[in-house]
């Protein structure tokens, strides 16, 4: 098997490169981090709550890792987290610190690698969450959006109806 290594934490994007390293993620995870940008964005537990509004908005993303500025996984912060702040106060929210409404890392459901989709896909459904981090020995190897999942089962459905079709006909295999 393969494992992903980091690539570069470029103190608020981690970009995830497919260098062999032995061990850790499934093939169905290597197809489905073929199909994404690869990119996870994070911000500290200082940073303001506007300012990560901002950076999901500007990268049209649901969830925020939150790190150290050593990479230590603090918690996720998804948009759940900020609706859930703003049904709750009446104060306006912008200068809240991420580190006051996201999901600390003690209660952070996560992923090693190793899962099926299918397992992914009931973990997501069963804990009622659309991003699951990758961690594996305290290392954040990527994130998992349920965008993601639909989009690689989508790629691989048009290909097997395109595989269907070319074998009925007469053109498989090309």
């Amino acid at each position: 098997m393969e494992n992903y290594a980091l690539g570069q934490i470029n103190l608020n994007v981690l970009t995830l490169s497919y260098d062999k390293k032995g061990g850790g993620m499934n093939r169905e995870l290597q197809e489905l981090f073929k199909v994404r940008d690869n990119v996870v964005y994070s911000v500290t537990p200082e940073t303001a709550i506007k300012d990560a509004v901002n950076k999901m908005n500007k990268h049209h993303i649901g969830a925020l890792m939150v790190q150290k500025n050593s990479g230590e996984v603090e918690g996720i912060l998804t948009e759940r987290d900020v609706m859930k702040k703003l049904a709750s106060t009446d104060d306006l929210v912008g200068h809240i610190l991420v580190k006051e409404i996201m999901t600390p890392r003690k209660e952070l459901i996560v992923i090693t690698g190793n899962e099926k989709i299918g397992d992914i896909m009931e973990i997501m459904t069963q804990k009622g969450v659309r991003h699951l981090p990758i961690i594996d020995e305290d290392v954040l190897h990527g994130i998992i959006a349920m965008r993601d999942i639909l989009k690689m089962l989508l790629i691989k459905s048009n290909q097997n109806n395109e595989d269907l079709k070319n074998y009925v006909e007469g053109k498989y295999p090309a």
